[in-house]
Parts: structure tokens; sequence; C-alpha cells
């Protein structure tokens, strides 16, 4: 994989092709903001960007020697595994789904980014989007409650997928996956895997012409690609609790306790058209500022500049 910079490199190890990450649009423009922002400092440092999960996989980079200061960015891990017994190795780690789970320094974490094949259409106003609420995704483990929420057939749903997860969750979907009428204008289906109902380009256009966007946990975390996309198209993002990152803290996002409450709180927006458009102005800037690949870049090179500081002051080894 070419950067077109010089002290940027793809990690060996990584699991897959740069080319098939579904981050690797969002990782090259921030880079390319971040060369920019940083001017002739960017080249004080050598940056290497690994994708792989779980802790038993290392980055190459590891031992790499070079006179510059090394830049980990590290994406894809959805277990959260926390870089901080090899931290020592890089003047600073910036993780995505790291959460605040590590201790280390120079350990920060780091948006997720959106799929790269889903595409950012022109705005839609939000109270002109045809499609009140949206979610279309796989139905995990950790969407059982979600589900439940949904279904008038709640008190015969198990609170749980366990031993039985694959078979409880075919009998689910085959018993119905649609639950698209709960709201009217709605679209609101269960899949049976990731990314096994629209395609992206599909799936961005639905996204751009909803109003609300349900945000359940993931496999293994909260976190999710559906967050940064429902972000970046002005949807208003309704979500399980989230890490107090600086991408999430008093952001527009409204975070739930359950899907009760999440489905309660998707009914009183949509009565409430002044609120809706307050929120989808307020998400649309917190993109702009916050997450977005000029923001991540941004970020980053405040925490370069941080760490630089405490080390000349010594405070640091």
């Amino acid at each position: 994989m070419n950067f077109n910079l010089t002290n940027v490199h793809y990690d060996q190890n990584s699991r897959h092709k740069f080319g098939q990450l579904n981050e690797s649009l969002f990782i090259q423009k921030l880079l390319n903001h971040l060369s920019t922002i940083m001017g002739n400092s960017f080249f004080d440092f050598e940056f290497f960007v690994f994708s792989h999960q779980g802790s038993s996989h290392l980055p190459s980079s590891i031992e790499t020697t070079t006179v510059k200061k090394k830049v980990l960015l590290f994406f894809s891990d959805e277990l959260g595994t926390d870089p901080q017994p090899y931290a020592h190795h890089y003047f600073a780690i910036f993780k995505s789904y790291i959460g605040t789970r590590s201790k280390a320094h120079n350990v920060f974490p780091l948006p997720l980014g959106y799929v790269k094949d889903v595409p950012h259409l022109p705005l839609i106003p939000i109270n002109d989007r045809p499609i009140n609420v949206f979610f279309r995704g796989n139905l995990n483990s950790n969407r059982l409650g979600f589900y439940r929420s949904l279904s008038k057939w709640r008190f015969f749903i198990p609170s749980r997928l366990v031993k039985y997860r694959r078979v409880l969750n075919s009998f689910l979907l085959n018993f119905q996956d649609d639950f698209s009428k709960y709201f009217p204008d709605s679209v609101i289906i269960f899949n049976n895997g990731f990314k096994t109902g629209y395609t992206p380009q599909e799936y961005g256009k639905v996204l751009s012409e909803s109003k609300i966007v349900l945000c359940p946990n993931g496999f293994t975390t909260s976190e999710s690609f559906r967050h940064f996309e429902s972000m970046r198209a002005g949807c208003i993002i309704i979500s399980e609790k989230l890490p107090e990152t600086e991408f999430y803290s008093q952001s527009p996002i409204i975070e739930i306790k359950d899907w009760k409450e999440g489905l309660l709180k998707a009914k009183e927006l949509l009565s409430d058209p002044s609120t809706m458009e307050a929120l989808h102005k307020d998400t649309l800037t917190w993109w702009e500022n916050k997450c977005s690949e000029i923001a991540t870049a941004k970020y980053i090179h405040s925490k370069l500049l941080r760490l630089d500081r405490l080390c000349s002051k010594g405070s640091i080894m």
C-alpha cells in the first residue's frame, strides 16, 4: 500500500490488505490532513497503520528501529485489547475500540471512521427526510434486548443468547425479521450476518433519508461504524452507553439505559420537529469538530504536541 507519504507504512503483520479494510478511506484522508496540519514536523515521526484483532498478533513495527518518533495507528480490534504491554516501543499509540481501558500515558482512543463503500450523499433537511426511524443490521447476541423491545412476543423470548444462540437466532429471524411498522414510515430490519442486508450504496442512501438512527451494541462493544456514518449524514442517533472519550462525551448522541427507553425517546422526537432540527445541526457540528477526518487529525496532532512538551520537561520517559 502506498500512502504517498514516505514516513507512513502499513504494518506487515496486519490481518488484511489495506484496500480491504472498512476504514481505509477514512485512514487515507486522516493521514493527508495530518501531514498538512503538521507541516514539516510531520516528517519527524514514523507512522505505522496496523489492523488486527486480539492480543495474539502484535505489530511488526515493534521491532522497527528509527531515529524518528514511532506512532502506531491501530484499527479494527473490536475486542479493545490494551496495547500497554508494548506501548514503550512507540512514542504514541492511537487505537480504535480502546475506550478508556488503557492506563498507559501514550495510548489514546481513536474514532472508528466509516465503511469506505458507504457513500456520503448530499444532506437532506432533517424534517424533509422520508424515513422516520432506521436500523438494519445483524441480530447478534448483544442485540437480543433490542429485538425483544420491538417484538410483541417479547415475554416469550429469553433475555440472553447462550448455548443455543445460533438456533434461537435463526428461529427469531424466520419468525420475524422486519419491525418497520413499529414506527410509521420507518425501516427496522434484522439480518443474519454483517453486510448481508443492503449494499453499502443502498445503505448510504437510506441513511441520508433517515431522521433517527438506532445504534444497538455490536458483538463486543457499543461502538460501531453506524455511529460515525449516521453522524456524518446528520442523523439523530439513539445509542446504548458509549465510552467516555472525547468522541462521545457531551455529544448530541442520545444515550439510553435500555431499548424500552430508546424506543420511547424516538417516539417523542418524532412529535417534536424543532428538537430534531436542533439535534441534526448539533450532530453535523459534532462530526465536523470532533470525529471527521480533519478533526481526528487535529486531535492526533494535539496529543503528539502534548507528549512532546511532557518529554521536554522530563515529566515522562
